[in-house]
């Protein structure tokens, strides 16, 4: 079977399904608050974007922390935020946009305590023929992106407003998300589509005629940030400066570390849903790896305070939302300390 055959959407999404096994079996529990035994919430299935987490599980960084991480998972950012909120969990990691948009309609306080992805998950794709360069070029062109009103429009239009383009100028299609949408832009449909990480590498992997780059560029969000709630972080601050070594700690290794080594040892403990093929799985290992890497080594896992405020800037002109304070939504004290 060639490779373009076996790395189907279905087999990206395989065992998608299980993540919904774990409310169905009675649903989330309430945990007992504990400064060492901590749930890690994750928004959707494993995959390799949570990669830090689950090697700090299983080599054993948490653990030389004095901690026990749990990780579960649920559905969607919402609910991952709403676990955190309620004290069922004490972390989650979702984007930054997420954290913006939650902080402004919760009365309790988030904070965002660490970046796991510094680089943001989304790449533009267009026509290799017929390439769109920059932002600026996406005027009067169709794109294509998973849903109206969902992430992939609002990194478009934050480029948009970057650009100085209105977004009433470049009209979207919702298309869903899936390696297949290639083939509506060979048919002219749209001229572009917004790509996620697995996507895009599918793309390249399988040669397919297109240009492919990351919206990072224009719009730089964070693509994972690790939120808690602000009372959390301030009644746990050391162990909040715990968690953050070890999950820094996780990062430098899967950075220096042969990602075969990491990925079967991660897979040994944790059902992950992406596809099987070993292939793959190594390569989205590696382009984690380099988005973790947008800032620098030296920022691993850092909230960087200039890429904090610019995306507030960005969320604001896009008329997405009014950040008054960014500077209250992350904090760089448990980063610090856990470097020392």
């Amino acid at each position: 079977m060639a490779f373009s055959e076996k790395l189907t959407r279905r087999h990206l999404l395989k065992g998608a399904a299980a993540g919904g096994a774990y409310l169905a079996m009675g649903g989330l529990p309430v945990f007992a608050q504990s400064a060492t035994k901590l749930v890690f919430m994750e928004p959707f299935d494993l995959t390799l974007e949570y990669l830090p987490e689950m090697n700090a599980v299983v080599g054993g960084h948490f653990e030389k922390e004095g901690l026990e991480v749990e990780i579960a998972n649920v559905r969607g950012t919402a609910v991952g935020i709403q676990q955190v909120i309620a004290g069922q969990a004490h972390f989650t990691r979702v984007g930054l946009l997420d954290l913006f948009k939650a902080s402004a309609s919760q009365d309790t306080k988030l904070l965002s305590v660490a970046t796991s992805l510094q680089g943001g998950i989304f790449s533009l794709v267009s026509r290799e023929g017929d390439p769109i360069n920059s932002p600026e070029e996406l005027r009067g062109k169709t794109v294509g992106v998973a849903s109206l009103g969902g992430g992939q429009e609002n990194i478009l239009n934050l480029m948009l407003a970057g650009a100085g383009i209105p977004v009433t100028e470049v009209p979207r299609q919702a298309i869903g998300s899936s390696a297949g949408n290639v083939e509506i832009l060979k048919q002219g449909r749209v001229d572009a589509f917004i790509a996620n990480i697995e996507t895009a590498l599918l793309l390249r992997m399988t040669k397919e005629p297109v240009q492919i780059w990351s919206t990072t560029k224009y719009a730089p969000l964070p693509g994972g940030v690790i939120g808690t709630t602000e009372k959390f972080a301030t009644e746990n601050h050391d162990t909040v400066v715990k968690f953050v070594r070890a999950m820094r700690n996780s990062a430098l290794e899967i950075k220096d570390a042969d990602p075969a080594e990491i990925l079967d040892r991660v897979a040994s403990k944790f059902d992950l849903t992406v596809t099987d093929d070993r292939e793959f799985r190594l390569e989205a290992i590696k382009a984690y790896n380099e988005l973790a890497l947008v800032q620098g080594e030296e920022n691993v896992m850092r909230n960087v305070p200039s890429v904090f405020e610019e995306a507030a800037r960005l969320v604001g002109a896009a008329d997405i939302i009014k950040i008054d304070d960014v500077s209250s939504l992350y904090s760089t004290a448990f980063y610090d300390e856990a470097v020392k």
